[in-house]
């Protein structure tokens, strides 16, 4: 099974429309009817599964999104819960680093062994097997997985009164933990300058201040990136809404993720597009436009492809856009994110037309994901 996937920028120019993709897992594994667990262990099954379901939904860019918060700390040795239902989280009871002298007997997982990052590795691998290339790998951003080991209160209690211990944290995750599995991923991918694509939603105001942001996330982005090279991002963030400063959030966030710019519901819906327009146009960046988790699991579908036609009208005239939802929750119907992704391809159509309104729209009718797979 071959696949041609297109999701950067330097993509677009070859694409008819808009591109879109989508925050996919749990979701698909409800589709699948496959356990949770099994979903996220098994790499045979997580691959062919999301390649499916992305070819079911039609998305231009590959859903090879796994529970990305949970690999390296489940590797360094703590707790992960798998739900029966819905994504397995950190065991939020029992942080890893529960005092600060834990950190002295913490022993950096390896990158080959440890943990899921094996499965991490073969679920690359089996992508490329499937697809033919991989745009990108995932890995858990510093501050997030400081607070995923650390636990969120006891990581703010550090960055307020004992500073010298929370950098010492911070080094330790990006030169220990992160530094050679990223090292690893590329070298097992034989892909030398594959894009290192970091989450971070705990860097989210406001859990957490902008000189926080500036201190803790930009600082230690901008060291993975210069220890390893370039091609390394970190995002995810939220709460730019929040943050008293959007415009000083959007410039943090830049130098996080270079030439580019990401901002998702609810915040893009309450700031207006067209502030972050006027701040993408100012420094000339690509926008990713998130649309609401919420909205897509709920509806009704009149309202998603509004909101979605808004967006395209907002940010796509120059081309320089591409639509992300968000998060597709385990349970949200298929015509809801069918009606999006049609949405996408029929407003955003290169080269736009002056009104959007012009344009006729039918919500498609499709056959149930089942008989998509006996298809195949």
């Amino acid at each position: 099974m071959a696949m041609g996937i297109k999701s950067t920028a330097a993509d677009l120019s070859k694409e008819k429309h808009i591109i879109i993709g989508g925050q996919i897992n749990d979701h698909a594994a409800f589709l699948a009817r496959v356990p949770t667990k099994q979903f996220f262990t098994d790499a045979d099954i997580f691959t062919r599964t999301q390649v499916l379901v992305t070819k079911y939904y039609k998305l231009d860019t590959l859903s090879n999104f796994w529970d990305v918060y949970n690999v390296e700390a489940e590797a360094l040795g703590q707790k992960i819960i798998y739900h029966s239902a819905g994504l397995p989280d950190i065991d939020r009871t029992r942080p890893l680093i529960a005092k600060p002298s834990d950190l002295d007997h913490l022993h950096p997982p390896d990158p080959c062994t440890s943990g899921r990052l094996p499965w991490v590795h073969e679920v690359n691998k089996k992508f490329i097997e499937l697809t033919g290339t991989l745009d990108r790998a995932y890995f858990t951003a510093p501050l997030s997985l400081a607070a995923n080991i650390r636990g969120y209160e006891n990581l703010m209690e550090d960055m307020f009164q004992r500073p010298a211990f929370a950098h010492r944290l911070f080094k330790f995750i990006c030169d220990d933990v992160l530094l050679p599995h990223l090292e690893t991923m590329r070298k097992k991918t034989g892909i030398p300058d594959l894009l290192m694509d970091g989450r971070d939603a705990w860097a989210s105001p406001p859990m957490i201040t902008l000189d926080m942001m500036d201190e803790y996330v930009v600082t230690y982005t901008e060291r993975l990136r210069n220890k390893l090279d370039k091609n390394l991002i970190t995002r995810g963030n939220w709460g730019d809404s929040k943050s008293r400063d959007p415009e000083r959030f959007f410039s943090q966030k830049m130098k996080c993720t270079p030439g580019s710019l990401s901002v998702s519901d609810p915040d893009l819906f309450e700031l207006g597009p067209g502030r972050v327009k006027a701040f993408a146009d100012k420094h000339n960046l690509f926008v990713t436009a998130g649309v609401d988790a919420a909205l897509l699991c709920e509806g009704p579908v009149e309202a998603i492809v509004e909101r979605i036609k808004f967006y395209i009208d907002t940010f796509a005239r120059n081309g320089q856009c591409m639509i992300h939802l968000n998060q597709i929750p385990r349970e949200t119907p298929c015509e809801h994110v069918h009606a999006a992704v049609a949405a996408c391809h029929t407003y955003g159509r290169l080269p736009l037309l002056d009104n959007l309104d012009d344009i006729a729209f039918e919500i498609p009718k499709r056959e149930s994901f089942s008989d998509f797979v006996k298809q195949k």
